[in-house]
């Protein structure tokens, strides 16, 4: 395929507020914008014209075919649909079409292939007609020789009956004449110099000339959101293509997915709404990954920071059903605390003590104000 150095830029105006249009596609159910900025950079696409050109049986059909390439991939394509300016190529870097092309040249087969598919049927039907009378040439010109053959025969034997010398020899020169001209070898060889002839007159030939490439470039935005809720900030990036309209570079931290809506995990992830969960015992927002313990007494998904062990029987449990000794500072389920006798609270199992005025059981809080007190009374008796 013949290449082309005519390369023409246009510039596309898309007349759009950046921040509108992003605030139009994501949103943050649980957390506030702080800021959102921007800075603008370019994306760019191709235009390849090709020019195809079919020739056959002294016929020439030209094909012209338009093909945009964005991304490495084709897309359909109207110009007429965008405000366009003549581009300049120094308000852009240096762009390589050369992968581009190679993707052009790729979908070029493809539209192509139709039209010579219905060339080829067309001259596949003549070439089998052509070959078809060249065939029966010969075989007629063998049965009028086989005829003549047959006829000179019969007069050959006539006059061999008769006895007639001379006349028998004129025929045999005839026989020798008629099979000198009617060389079947020869014969053979003309039949396919004429097929071989017939092959090349029904061959197609396709030309394609790439005849200009278009840059065509357009403002593209990069932005950098500040999120926050009451607990945690996080900062990210992504990017708002105008062409596409799509929002490039916002992806679910734990199922890598795009998202529209962005949650704020309590832990700083930044996740879809079906990534999204609720610790159902603070209530705080985490993603899945997060929300991994579960509480062995009412089953509630609890994060790390609600989930607790019992000191005594090392349960994993929510803090609904926990409760920290003060005096020990150990955390208990219920289950595993003691009941004091005295003040009916449940207290450290491992810090109780006989009361020396009741011989029960107390808890060390209990017993220790039972010695403030008998201390006092000694004192002030």
């Amino acid at each position: 395929m013949e290449k082309t150095e005519k390369i023409k830029f246009l510039k596309i105006d898309f007349n759009l507020n950046p921040k509108e249009e992003v605030e139009k596609r994501v949103s943050f159910p649980n957390s506030v914008v702080t800021r959102l900025v921007f800075r603008e950079k370019f994306g760019i696409f191709h235009e390849f014209e090709f020019k195809t050109v079919f020739e056959y049986l002294g016929k020439r059909e030209e094909l012209l075919s338009s093909i945009f390439i964005f991304n490495g991939k084709p897309i359909d394509g109207n110009l007429s649909e965008y405000v366009v300016f003549d581009g300049n190529e120094n308000e852009i870097p240096s762009t390589d079409y050369q992968n581009s092309y190679y993707a052009a040249k790729e979908e070029l087969k493809k539209i192509i292939q139709e039209k010579t598919n219905s060339i080829s049927k067309v001259l596949s039907k003549n070439l089998e007609k052509e070959k078809e009378k060249i065939e029966n040439s010969f075989v007629l010109e063998t049965k009028v020789f086989q005829k003549k053959l047959k006829e000179i025969t019969e007069t050959l034997m006539e006059h061999a009956k008769k006895g007639e010398i001379e006349k028998i020899a004129e025929q045999k020169k005839e026989i020798d004449s008629l099979k000198e001209k009617s060389n079947f070898s020869e014969l053979e060889k003309d039949k396919l110099r004429a097929i071989q002839l017939e092959n090349q007159k029904h061959m197609l030939n396709v030309e394609k000339k790439l005849e200009k490439v278009t840059v065509i470039y357009y403002p593209s935005y990069l932005f950098t959101a500040d999120i926050k809720t009451d607990l945690i900030k996080k900062s990210f990036t992504f990017e708002f293509d105008p062409m596409s309209k799509e929002i490039i570079g916002l992806k679910c931290e734990n199922c890598l997915n795009k998202m529209r809506k962005v949650f704020l995990c309590n832990a700083g992830h930044s996740v879809c709404e079906k990534c999204s969960s609720t610790c159902e015992a603070c209530k705080k927002t985490y993603c899945k990954k997060c929300i991994k313990h579960t509480c062995e007494l009412c089953s509630k998904k609890i994060c790390k920071d609600c989930a607790v062990r019992c000191f005594r029987c090392s349960k994993l449990l929510c803090n609904g059903h926990t409760k920290k000794d003060k005096i020990s500072g150990h955390l208990y389920c219920n289950d595993c605390m003691k009941k004091c006798k005295r003040c009916s609270e449940l207290k450290d199992p491992f810090h109780f003590k006989v009361s020396k005025k009741t011989n029960e059981e107390i808890c060390e809080e209990c017993f220790r104000s039972e010695l403030q007190k008998g201390v006092l009374r000694g004192v002030f008796d």
